[in-house]
């Protein structure tokens, strides 16, 4: 896995942005509104020659990859730059590779703007064309040939509220202009509809530049505007929609790359990611500028404002292909029917967003030990909470190696995080809990890092072994996520704790031998001063056990603590250091990657029981449902990307707080609202369990994913967390 961008794609990169950013000014753009066209910036992006970036280069080209257009596309998007990048890099490319005159060849080398027909010809019907209004040459698609139009002057500019440079024409009329016949047969028409799909890829990273500098720009605003004597951004009814349009920008940006990598890779499934990347970053994009307009209130609205620039020029590039619907039933189309679909050379993109050879083996490896030690006694505990624990099934994970794959054990050196993690689908694909063993390698791996010697000879061999578990004690009843407001007690008598108070939401307490519990040992200073962590034996006089059941159909716990009696040797770190301890507890979770399995195992139920017909039709036949699914099917991919981007960064030790948080937020809200979407169109049937399989686990997986949003820091948190790190914002927690 590589998310990094090369040295090259850094230095080109680097070079786009400052020549966007100093030479489209948002005075130039304003400048350039009559027309739709800047041609002093087109000049040097002619010089500099990255209009034919993307054609071969002994074709007279720079042979540069998918994702070196996605990069310029992304920079010219920042600045709203009154240029048609997307449209001529890949006209300008598709023309030539085809067989082009050499008097059009020359034009192009001489600065001549193409565009792209993105519709085929049809005879006495118009189309609306992107620059076309400025365009020298359109290239366009008459059935299987592919066709090449020059104009004597440029088309008349349609009035459009972005004052874009697009032109209505019918491309099919005699005095459209001069037409050269440059590509025939089916390979020129896949060639053109290649590049119509390699736009649709420029266009999408275009959004995600505009949207995010939208985004920075409001951001910016809310720290210096102030109301009731604070900052606006402190306000999490203006700091939340912002951090929910981050996530969504940010996804948009990696859809767009992950499309490439698949192009590159050959994946089936890469036609569908051009058309999921696509439809998601118009959809991103807008509500990124429309949030971003209302941060400003009514200024936002005022034309003297820049943010107004990126709203409008968002609503025209999401729009240009068509009814975002239809772009929908495409997605569909691509997944679920086997719709042939040409895509572009993508070229050495330098990117991967692939596990690698050595994780599939490891993956392939686990399922052929899980499939095989399945007994039926096993496979009739099988169920998404704590209650599908079996001791037996547990033990051999562990001396298989299974149980804690990337924990040393035994002078071994773990498994990556990329082993685990290409894994992790298994359990959701079993419908297996993985929460005992979760929560027991986080009381471990706290073990072995802050305990005593003596504590951890006696606990970790028990661990490693499986033959004991753990559990998490850190919430309160009147804490909730403010683990550092604990008030459980321990008080010290000689060479012991004294433990008194109650811990909440002890998930697998009931079938657990330890505790990490977090305790209050000095009140005298500030909250998250006087904690001590311990690792407390959980079979001794006390501790008592309560269940509460829960909206998933799990079983989490409530558990009391009279007068517990601790040893010290199970203390945790220093007294008094407990926050400290905690803080590196909080590192051992993983953002959102751990809840995506289950996000990926509910499409494929859902699409199942959707291939499954009833009184003779599938319900995937309905245009409704299917539009339903695509969606559900689109956030799922956002949501992987944003997963593996988190996975790559800790795998690498790249340090972005946001990551995780942004992981999280988007998985477990776009399941829960995916589930419930999925469970509405089922209605009647999700509602009675029991018929259906595959619509039983939709819906009990849309109830897990409300708790989903809960655990590890609730949605809000996050949210507040992705507005401070990733837009500048202040402190909306407090």
């Amino acid at each position: 896995m590589k998310l990094a961008l090369s040295e090259d794609q850094t230095i080109l990169q680097d070079t786009l942005a400052r020549l966007f950013r100093e030479e489209s000014t948002p005075g130039r753009v304003r400048a350039a509104e009559s027309t739709g066209f800047d041609p002093a910036l087109w000049a040097q992006l002619v010089e500099m020659g990255l209009i034919p970036m993307r054609a071969p280069e002994d074709r007279g080209g720079g042979g540069l990859s998918l994702l070196d257009a996605l990069l310029a596309a992304t920079e010219s998007g920042r600045h709203v730059a009154a240029v048609p990048v997307a449209e001529a890099i890949t006209a300008s490319a598709l023309l030539l590779r085809l067989d082009t005159p050499e008097p059009l060849r020359q034009r192009l080398a001489q600065g001549a703007v193409a565009t792209l027909a993105l519709a085929p010809v049809v005879e006495g019907q118009v189309q609306v064309v992107p620059a076309a209004a400025v365009a020298d040459i359109i290239v366009m698609r008459e059935g299987e040939r592919v066709v090449a139009l020059t104009r004597p002057t440029p088309a008349a500019k349609a009035p459009n509220s972005a004052d874009s440079a697009l032109a209505i024409l019918d491309l099919s009329a005699a005095g459209a202009g001069e037409r050269f016949v440059i590509g025939q047969g089916p390979a020129a028409a896949d060639a053109h509809a290649a590049a119509v799909e390699e736009w649709k890829l420029l266009t999408a990273a275009s959004l995600a530049g505009l949207a995010q500098r939208a985004l920075e720009l409001a951001a910016a605003y809310s720290v210096e505007r102030v109301q009731f004597n604070k900052s606006i951004g402190a306000f999490q009814g203006i700091a939340h929609p912002l951090a929910d349009s981050a996530t969504e920008v940010d996804g948009a940006n990696l859809l767009a790359w992950q499309a490439a990598w698949a192009i590159a890779e050959g994946r089936p499934d890469a036609g569908a990611a051009v058309a999921m990347a696509y439809w998601w970053a118009g959809q991103a994009a807008e509500r990124a500028t429309q949030r971003a307009l209302r941060t400003f209130g009514g200024y936002g609205l005022s034309l003297e404002y820049d943010v107004q620039l990126y709203f409008r020029r968002a609503k025209l590039s999401a729009l240009l292909a068509g009814d975002p619907a239809q772009l929908l039933d495409q997605v569909a189309a691509r997944l679920w029917d086997d719709a042939p679909v040409p895509l572009p050379d993508a070229g050495d993109i330098g990117i991967d967003f692939g596990f690698g050879a050595k994780a599939e083996a490891y993956a392939a490896e686990l399922r052929a030990f899980v499939e095989a030690n399945m007994t039926p006694d096993v496979v009739k505990k099988k169920h998404h909470s704590t209650s599908g624990h079996h001791a037996g099934f547990h033990k051999k994970l562990a001396e298989a190696g299974h149980l804690f794959p990337d924990m040393a054990v035994g002078g071994q050196p773990g498994r990556d995080r990329y082993e685990v993690m290409a894994a992790a689908p298994l359990w959701e694909d079993l419908n297996w809990t993985r929460t005992p063993i979760a929560v027991t390698e986080f009381v471990a791996k706290m073990t072995e890092m802050w305990s005593t010697p003596e504590a951890k000879a006696e606990i970790m061999p028990r661990f490693i072994s499986g033959d004991a578990l753990g559990c998490l004690g850190f919430s309160e009843p009147a804490s909730g996520s403010d683990v550092f407001a604990a008030k459980l007690g321990a008080v010290r008598d000689g060479d012991d704790w004294v433990v008194n108070g109650q811990k909440m939401f002890t998930t697998n307490a009931h079938n657990a031998d330890y505790i990490l519990l977090l305790a209050r040992t000095d009140n005298s200073g500030k909250k998250h001063q006087g904690l001590t962590m311990f690792v407390c034996p959980l079979n001794v006089p006390g501790v008592d056990i309560h269940p509460v059941y829960t909206l998933q159909d799990e079983r989490t716990n409530i558990v009391y603590f009279g007068d517990v009696r601790v040893p010290d040797r199970y203390r945790l770190g220093e007294i008094g250091d407990g926050a400290r301890v905690m803080a590196s507890a909080l590192g051992i979770e993983h953002g959102g990657a751990g809840y995506h399995a289950a996000q990926t195992a509910m499409m494929k139920h859902a699409v199942a029981w959707a291939r499954k017909p009833r009184n003779g039709v599938a319900p995937l036949a309905d245009p409704a449902l299917r539009r339903i699914l695509a969606r559900a099917a689109v956030n799922d991919a956002v949501a992987e990307v944003l997963c593996r981007r988190q996975i790559w960064a800790e795998a690498q030790g790249v340090h972005n707080p946001a990551y995780g948080p942004m992981a999280k937020l988007f998985t477990t809200e776009t399941m829960y609202a995916d589930g419930q979407a999925i469970v509405a169109a089922a209605a009647p049937w999700s509602l009675v369990r029991g018929l259906d399989h595959d619509l039983d686990m939709v819906e009990v997986t849309m109830r897990r994913a409300l708790g989903m949003t809960v655990y590890g820091g609730t949605s809000e948190i996050h949210r507040s967390l992705i507005a401070e790190k990733t837009l500048g914002m202040p402190n909306s927690r407090s």
